[in-house]
C-alpha cells in the first residue's frame, strides 16, 4: 500500500526539510510513500478529492491560511488525517477544531516529527474499514476504498481504477458493487461502478472525474444523480 501525503508550505526549504524527514522515516520503517507539495492551500483544495491519507499543513499561508484550509477539507473529508506546522504554537491549539491529529513547531526536529508521524500512522491503521484486500491477477493486492475513483468491467475481469494504478480482478460487477456499496460506490451505467467522491459534476449523460467521462446510462441517470444529491448532502451535515 501507498501512503498519500500532501505537504501545503509555501517555503520551500521547509517543504524539502519535511519530505526528507518522510523519505527517512519511510526508509526506517519500510513504508511506501506519494509526496505531493502544494505551495498555497488554493491549490489543494481546487478539485479536491478524498485520496490523500495525510495532510501536513502550515497554518501562515498567502491567499488562505492553513485552519481556514482545513476546515474546508473537513467538509469534504471526514478520515483525512491532518497535522499542522507553525512557528507559533498558540495558533494551532485550535486544531480540535477540525480534529487535527496534531501540531509542530518549527523549526521541525527529526526525534518529535517521527514520534508524531508514527502516531499518524497508528491511528491510520486503526480506521475502521480503512482498507479491503483484492485478489487480482497478480495476486493479493491491499486497497484503500477511498483511493478506488471507479471500478470497469473488460471482458471478464473487473478493472479497479485508483490513484496507485490499475488492478485487475477475475469477478463479476455485481459482486464487486455489494462489496463496495457501504463506501459510497454507484453504478452509472452497466461498465462502470463510481465513487460518488470523486464526481467533479455531470453534463448530459457524462459525469466527469478527475479529467474523465463517464458514460451514464439513460434508464440509471435519475437514480444516479439522485445517491450523488444524497451523498452530497449527508458529507456536508
Amino acid at each position: 500500500m501507498i501512503i498519500q501525503i500532501a505537504i501545503v508550505e509555501d517555503d520551500n526549504n521547509q517543504a524539502l526539510l519535511l519530505e526528507s524527514y518522510l523519505e527517512k522515516f519511510a526508509n526506517e520503517r519500510g513504508l511506501s510513500l506519494n509526496i505531493v507539495h502544494f505551495r498555497q492551500a488554493v491549490a489543494l483544495l481546487e478539485n479536491y478529492t478524498p485520496n490523500f491519507d495525510i495532510v501536513f499543513m502550515d497554518i501562515q499561508l498567502p491567499y488562505m491560511n492553513g485552519m481556514d484550509a482545513a476546515r474546508k477539507i473537513r467538509e469534504l473529508d471526514k478520515e483525512v488525517i491532518i497535522m499542522f506546522i507553525t512557528n507559533l504554537s498558540q495558533y494551532a491549539v485550535h486544531g480540535y477544531e477540525v480534529e487535527a491529529l496534531d501540531y509542530m513547531v518549527k523549526p521541525v526536529k527529526y526525534f518529535d516529527f517521527a514520534l508524531k508521524m508514527s502516531r499518524a500512522i497508528n491511528k491510520l491503521n486503526e480506521q475502521p474499514n480503512s482498507s479491503i484486500l483484492i485478489s487480482t491477477v497478480d495476486g493479493i493486492q491491499k486497497v484503500y476504498p477511498k483511493h478506488i475513483r471507479y471500478v470497469e468491467t473488460e471482458g471478464h475481469h473487473v478493472v479497479y481504477h485508483t490513484t496507485e494504478g490499475e488492478f485487475r480482478q477475475y469477478a463479476t460487477m455485481s459482486s464487486v458493487e455489494k462489496r463496495l456499496q457501504p463506501f459510497h460506490f454507484y453504478r452509472c451505467n452497466n461498465c462502470y461502478l463510481v465513487n460518488l467522491a470523486y464526481v467533479q459534476r455531470i453534463q448530459g449523460y457524462n459525469v466527469m472525474l478527475d479529467g474523465e467521462e463517464l458514460r451514464i446510462s439513460q434508464p440509471r441517470k435519475k437514480a444516479f444523480v439522485q445517491k450523488l444529491m444524497d451523498y452530497v448532502s449527508k458529507k456536508n451535515l
